[in-house]
């Protein structure tokens, strides 16, 4: 079964984008907000067509992995271990291997056919230094349900009503945390908390720590003990909004997800 039929696609694009890295052009990025809702299809960047499994995830991904750099940071490895959960298409293992090129790269995806894009991304850039693993970090090697959004991403937390959830394998994250990680980047939709709560005497190792906090209504929230766990294993943090309601006393969800509050986690080194 292809990408089209799994996806449930409605319309495949091909647009033309040439830029430097660090230089982009408004228009291109309002080109982008035509996508239509479930469209797919390929964007040359950075001199090769990237292939997208869904035109407003690539749009929502590129702004602040692309534009905003939401991920740089800053080593003296010089061959940075990066760790990448959560990869989907390969926008952000693009950009890693693109700023840093000695680095050593593991990318975590389960969901296919949205694994399947990443793999091709990697093939199609020659990212020689990234190793993909087609399955979820979690607290254990397990078999879990999973549901998915066909988009931004799937959850072993956020439970769909409407849809028969999937088996996924898992590993777990904290073997793969046996020596410096100068960049770890959790983007698994809810699952943030139970894997790092398994990483804690780990987490002396990770010098950078990228964490997208996810709370779902009707489920006791954990931020503060999130928060907490970082500072008792000497992150400094930085909290950015990720996903907003606009009335939050009145508004129960946003958009699109079963979830009330998404915050951005930038955790550090008190001596970076």
């Amino acid at each position: 079964m292809g990408l089209r039929t799994m996806l449930g696609i409605k319309k495949r694009w091909v647009l033309q984008q040439k830029h430097s890295p660090y230089h982009f052009k408004a228009s291109e990025l309002e080109r982008m907000k035509k996508f239509e809702a479930g469209c797919y299809g390929t964007i040359e960047l950075y001199g090769n067509p990237f292939q997208f499994h869904e035109g407003h995830c690539y749009y929502d991904s590129y702004k602040e992995i692309i534009k905003d750099r939401i991920y740089e940071f800053e080593t003296k490895n010089l061959k940075p271990y990066i760790i990448d959960c959560g990869a989907n298409m390969g926008l952000s293992v693009l950009y890693f291997a693109r700023k840093y090129p000695t680095a050593t790269i593991m990318a975590f995806e389960p969901e296919a056919p949205i694994y399947d894009v990443l793999e091709k991304n990697i093939a199609t850039y020659q990212l020689r230094h990234v190793t993909a693993v087609k399955k979820a970090v979690w607290n254990t090697e397990t078999t879990l349900r999973f549901y998915t959004d066909s988009g931004m991403g799937g959850s072993v937390e956020n439970v769909f009503s409407t849809q028969e959830p999937k088996l996924i394998e898992t590993v777990r994250l904290k073997d793969y945390i046996n020596r410096q990680v100068d960049f770890l980047k959790l983007d698994i939709e809810g699952a943030e908390y139970t894997v790092l709560q398994d990483c804690t005497d780990v987490l002396h190792h990770v010098q950078n720590l990228f964490v997208e906090y996810h709370s779902f209504i009707n489920k006791e929230q954990h931020l503060d003990d999130l928060l907490a766990l970082l500072k008792q294993a000497g992150f400094r943090y930085h909290l950015r909004q990720s996903f907003s309601r606009s009335h939050p006393f009145v508004d129960d969800l946003l958009a699109c997800e079963n979830m009330d509050m998404a915050i951005n986690i930038f955790a550090y080194r008190h001596n970076r």
